[in-house]
């Protein structure tokens, strides 16, 4: 996989790409009291504690003051701590586009990464037909190598610094005929980076089935964990799933559907998986949420909790579409929390069929997020938003959009899909490398 970064900074001329402001040496001559074609210097640790406050993309940009700060940016340990500090953990999570067209007489696929708010890509990606997203943890992207065998060779990547790192191979699936689910999961009380491979039946006429879970964490060189739950839905997988998983305060979430269910069929739960602890529980979804073929509800983070977005059909076509808050009470009985779903937001909508009759598993795109207290929703070459400060939610009540934007069609050819919660961080994927020794070890068990 090559990755072409015009977010790099270019270090020895000391400019920068993407950056059009960034600011540039000032030489002080020696009426400012200093000597001719000399830098104030700040001492390397005061210098550290002003740029630990500073966001990533601001830190990013003082690699061009001077070379005294490009050298402490480009410490492996104040990257390591900045990723972890508050500054960097709690900016405002931000959202990339990811478009894609295959490449003629070819089987690979160019993939340009782009924010919402700028038309020039943050990098572009050579890679295989069948090489995808994951998902995002914080500014890290991990790809997965789509194969039969569940063994699919995954790597990290970071945009902001052009580094990369490939994981281990996953172990052997327990059975041949399980198919398989990747995940990226980000522990927020270790600063710890894992992978999880969840492994299943393709179906089932039981209420519940038992799920394989291979845990790997980033660095760790005892390799690959093994560990079962049971489950009453099944896990999307990798050639279907429903919807993106959302990272929250240390929890996964990804939306199942029934073990009795064919591939198209509706959503059935919600698997939140606790990375710090690495277990797993199935949630049912809102009492009234009801699920359509091909049509299925679409997960993402509102206020630091998670919502669902569905659409309510009407003759087979949506006329409306609803958001459902997630919160977690304590039961009556003992100390377990179970979930309670607030229906937030409901919307009218008006749109073409949602189908392509001949092909129904090609759904007319549609994406739904939350930024800077707007809730955003996009179907087709349509963009709707609502100021959520506008007004107190009526749960009932059907509300009108405030913005309708036109946005440019996209053509069949490509392929995209919204990612929601990138935040920048100058960690270095290269950290969690493991030594030449250790890593083939790791290959010589999992083969």
């Amino acid at each position: 996989m090559r990755i072409s970064l015009p977010w790099d900074v270019d270090v020895d001329g000391l400019q920068s790409q993407v950056y059009p402001f960034a600011v540039g040496r000032r030489r002080l001559s020696e009426a400012d009291g200093c000597c001719s074609g000399s830098i104030l210097e700040i001492p390397n640790e005061m210098l550290q504690e002003i740029l630990m406050k500073l966001p990533t993309k601001d830190v990013a940009r003082s690699c061009c003051v001077s070379r005294q700060w490009r050298s402490v940016v480009r410490d492996p340990s104040f990257r390591k701590l900045h990723a972890a500090s508050h500054a960097a953990l709690s900016a405002e999570a931000e959202f990339l586009l990811l478009s894609g067209v295959l490449c003629e007489l070819s089987q690979s696929m160019k993939t340009g990464i782009f924010t919402l708010s700028s038309d020039k890509p943050m990098c572009s990606i050579a890679k295989p037909h069948s090489d995808g997203l994951l998902n995002i943890c914080n500014g890290l992207l991990c790809f997965v190598l789509e194969d039969r065998k569940g063994q699919a060779p995954a790597m990290v990547c970071n945009p902001v610094t052009g580094e990369t790192l490939a994981l281990p191979t996953a172990p052997p699936l327990s059975n041949k005929n399980h198919v398989y689910f990747f995940v990226f999961g980000f522990s927020p009380p270790t600063n710890e980076y894992k992978l999880f491979r969840f492994s299943f039946p393709p179906y089932s006429y039981s209420s519940e089935e038992r799920v394989d879970v291979d845990v790997y964490t980033l660095g760790d060189a005892r390799g690959w964990r093994k560990d079962s739950f049971l489950s009453p839905s099944r896990p999307p997988n990798r050639r279907n799933s429903i919807s993106k998983p959302v990272m929250i305060d240390g929890k996964l979430h990804v939306v199942t559907k029934g073990w009795n269910a064919p591939m198209g069929e509706e959503a059935a739960g919600v698997l939140v998986v606790d990375v710090p602890a690495e277990t797993c529980r199935v949630y049912p979804l809102p009492n009234d949420l009801v699920t359509y073929r091909y049509d299925n509800p679409l997960a993402f983070e509102l206020k630091g909790r998670l919502c669902l977005a569905a659409h309510m059909l009407s003759g087979g076509r949506p006329k409306a579409i609803r958001f459902w808050v997630m919160s977690m009470e304590n039961k009556e009985s003992d100390s377990e929390k179970e979930p309670h779903w607030d229906l937030r937001y409901n919307f009218f909508v008006e749109v073409e069929h949602p189908f392509n009759t001949r092909r129904p598993w090609r759904r007319v795109p549609w994406s739904a997020w939350f930024q800077y207290e707007t809730l955003c929703y996009t179907r087709s070459d349509t963009l709707h938003r609502y100021d959520t400060r506008s007004s107190i939610p009526d749960h009932g009540r059907l509300l009108q959009w405030n913005k309708q934007l036109q946005t440019t069609t996209i053509s069949y050819k490509w392929r995209w899909m919204i990612y929601r919660g990138y935040r920048p961080t100058l960690l270095s994927p290269r950290v969690f490398e493991l030594p030449p020794s250790q890593d083939e070890t790791m290959m010589d068990i999992c083969s």
